[in-house]
């Protein structure tokens, strides 16, 4: 009788199935919910795969009774496939950088330790879905490189009151913690919510480097042995504050607040070794640098939100920034001969300050035209206004003198216009696509001033940008696609900034004001198989890139600047799997890639070259244990990189984490060991016409932690039609 019902049961499960595969159209597989078959009072609940592939992107689901909700949105970034985040803030996406960070579409554009702070303090339990985009459309922002993770927040249907509270503890060489609170209130038509973080911490970086000179005119090769160690403290602040009117079912309109000061504390020792003949020493050199900075975030913003009809709809943004940051720098040298008598002693102090004020306006309009078309227009006026002065003096025995080789006035305004379309067509059951063009109109004025000339530049673009995606199902599972793209580059403000940061007398980095935008165009062909495997085959070439050089200036010092090269060639082969399990308990998230980069630029001896093949692997496993736990063990493997004049040594990793549900999934435990081998050891060799050396960094990155976290009430999330306190940002170009 028992295996008769469950077969009776099974064979109307399997009738339904196919009652409604026969009525439905062809349609992209939602894979984002979790479905529900009632039958007769009995409801069996299909929990499908978090992760759903698409031609252009990844989406990922975040549940609200996920384990990956109970720390931050940088924590969660750290598990996502793909998506590798370096001590140094630095993110990569399938093992390419230039990533940028979206809000609901809207770009973040913070630098990346300041970047690395909102995440941070961010939860992740506001978020609904990730998207690792691969192949944006017009309605995104045209610049950069096409590599966008768009965090899309979740609503809250919570009735009056709800309320998280986490805190979190690590431990490397030293001790960081950050602590939360997010309070949303519901009440009638009024939606508000309040977060608030705070973050402070300690870090180590020691750094080694060897450079042999050799364009010194009239001068003897010269190689610098340099160590240093870097202490490095911060305290962080940080507020959003979202408003939600829900006028009627067709108008909707959020205001936003955001406040974040950060200060931050860098002393560091470092010591150098000169020699002309590599068996002698001939001098020796010691720095200590202090250095100090503060930088505060302010914004605020609105939206509107009317749906017209039933199938139109039309959203218009206004957001207003203001970045600022000051920094203080003080340097003492001690320089000794080979038998380590004194020879000299240099003192050097310097103020910077910064400000960056961006306003953007954006209206876009929605309108299906039926089942199969559907349509988006809009415009978008954004200016950017920025200064940034820098001072230094130096003590050269008995009295303090204007350093004017080093001291700079850098003002830049910005003005884009740009109008957009995209539209999506399903021109058969089996044949859907979506082409869009963007109009970007871009004047730029700059004007340097220092003690010996001053510098006006005045540049405008007007560009075109298309996309297109095709995608064809051959059968049931199997899915092909086709890309194209072709966006830009600028270059962010710390680029353009003319601002000299003193690493040691004999190595600057500053920016460089004549820098103009590259551009990319990527063609990319991928094949889908069901929601498990993904494999895309893509090109991309980069006309005037943007890259880092390294030359002596006049005064025989290293500099480290950006310049515009050739061009770069990047071809590549992409793999992901998803929700792969050997057994019921195991799970395993696999992304690999291959990647052949090719640079070219100019020298005075003729064009040169820097290729590398890159593979690079992630697995993620994540292991369902006794007692409700969970083990989680991310490996991460990245192989030799060409990066410009560089090349990146092979870098490998493995995180550990073990998380525990209490009290109704409302109390949330997890223990986790970062880089618990202590192999995360960038390692950097570079070789440029007069110089070539080594440079290799070891962060304070092994590290374990505890985060606690306490849900008062887990509210039900609902997706946004229009989302609460959008940011509209224009990219992430500010870099201090």
């Amino acid at each position: 009788m028992r295996r008769a019902t469950i077969f009776l049961v099974l064979t109307i499960v399997l009738l339904l199935s196919r009652v409604t595969h026969a009525k439905k159209q062809y349609t992209s597989q939602d894979t984002i919910r979790d479905k529900s078959i009632i039958l007769s009072g009995v409801t069996i609940t299909r929990k499908l795969n978090p992760v759903k592939l698409s031609p252009d992107k990844i989406s990922i689901r975040v549940s609200n009774k996920s384990r990956n909700t109970s720390g931050s949105v940088l924590d969660l970034l750290r598990k996502m496939p793909g998506v590798t985040i370096l001590p140094n803030g630095s993110i990569s996406l399938n093992g390419q950088e230039g990533v940028q960070i979206l809000i609901d579409e809207k770009t973040n554009f913070l630098t990346a330790e300041n970047l690395i702070t909102f995440l941070a303090s961010m939860p992740a339990s506001s978020l609904e879905t990730v998207e690792l985009i691969t192949q944006p459309d017009a309605v995104l922002d045209a610049n950069g490189h096409g590599r966008f993770i768009n965090l899309k927040r979740a609503n809250t249907a919570q009735k009056d009151l709800a309320l998280i509270i986490s805190t979190n503890a690590e431990q490397g060489k030293y001790h960081r913690n950050h602590h939360h609170l997010n309070v949303v209130f519901t009440r009638n038509k009024f939606s508000l919510s309040n977060t608030y973080t705070f973050r402070r911490g300690s870090e180590l970086v020691d750094v080694m480097s060897t450079r042999n000179i050799t364009g010194l005119a009239g001068r003897t090769p010269l190689q610098i042995d340099m160590n240093a160690i870097r202490h490095k403290n911060y305290k962080n602040h940080y507020y959003n504050g979202i408003l939600d009117y829900t006028a009627s079912k067709t108008i909707k309109l959020s205001t936003y607040l955001l406040i974040s000061d950060n200060k931050r504390s860098k002393d560091e020792i470092a010591g150098s070794l000169f020699f002309s003949d590599q068996s002698v020493v001939d001098s020796t050199t010691e720095a200590r640098n202090a250095m100090r900075q503060n930088f505060r975030n302010l914004g605020a913003g609105g939206q509107l939100v009317f749906h017209m009809q039933d199938h139109s709809k039309w959203e218009s943004s206004f957001d207003r920034q203001y970045f600022q940051q000051s920094e203080w720098q003080d340097q003492m040298i001690n320089k000794f001969t080979d038998e380590r008598s004194a020879a000299a002693l240099h003192t050097l102090n310097g103020t910077a300050q910064g400000e960056v004020r961006i306003s953007t306006l954006q209206s876009k309009y929605t309108l299906d035209f039926g089942p199969d078309i559907t349509a988006i227009l809009g415009a978008k006026l954004t200016h950017v206004a920025m200064s940034t002065a820098s001072f230094f003096h130096g003590f050269n025995g008995t009295d303090w003198k204007q350093r004017s080789d080093l001291n700079s006035e850098f003002e830049h305004h910005e003005n884009l216009k740009a109008l957009f379309s995209q539209v999506r067509y399903a021109a058969s059951a089996r044949m859907h696509l979506s082409f869009g063009l963007r109009y970007e109109d871009a004047s730029f004025d700059s004007q340097t001033r220092n003690a010996s000339d001053r510098n006006i530049l005045n540049r405008s673009y007007r560009n075109i940008f298309p996309n297109l995606t095709m995608t064809y199902a051959l059968r049931k599972k199997h899915q092909l696609s086709l890309n194209y793209n072709r966006r830009v580059n600028r270059p962010n403000f710390r680029d353009l900034s003319p601002a000299v940061e003193v690493n040691d007398p004999y190595l600057y980095e500053r920016g460089n004001p004549e820098l103009k935008p590259d551009f990319t165009n990527t063609i990319e062909l991928g094949w889908l198989y069901q929601n498990l495997y993904s494999l895309h085959l893509f090109h991309s070439l980069i006309k005037d890139a943007i890259s880092k050089s390294y030359h002596l200036d006049p005064y025989g010092r290293t500099v480290v600047q950006p310049i515009n090269i050739q061009y770069v060639s990047i071809l590549g082969l992409r793999l992901n799997g998803t929700s792969m399990t050997p057994i019921k308990q195991w799970n395993i998230q696999l992304n690999a890639n291959l990647i052949y980069k090719q640079f070219e630029w100019r020298a005075m001896a003729g064009n040169r070259r820097n290729r590398q093949l890159t593979p690079t692997l992630q697995i993620q496993n994540s292991v369902n244990l006794p007692g409700k736990m969970n083990l989680e063990i991310n490996c991460f493997f990245d192989g030799p990189k060409a990066e410009g004049q560089a090349t990146i040594s092979p870098l490998w990793f493995i995180n550990t984490g073990l998380h525990r549900k209490f009290l109704q999934d409302k109390f949330t435990l997890y223990i986790y060991t970062n880089d618990i081998l202590q192999t995360n050891k960038p390692k950097i060799i570079f070789n440029g016409e007069s110089m070539r050396g080594r440079y290799r960094e070891l962060y304070d990155s092994r590290a374990v932690g505890v985060s606690v976290s306490y849900n008062l009430f887990n509210s039900k999330k609902v997706s946004k039609n229009a989302q609460s306190g959008d940011r509209l940002k224009e990219n992430d170009r500010i870099i201090f």
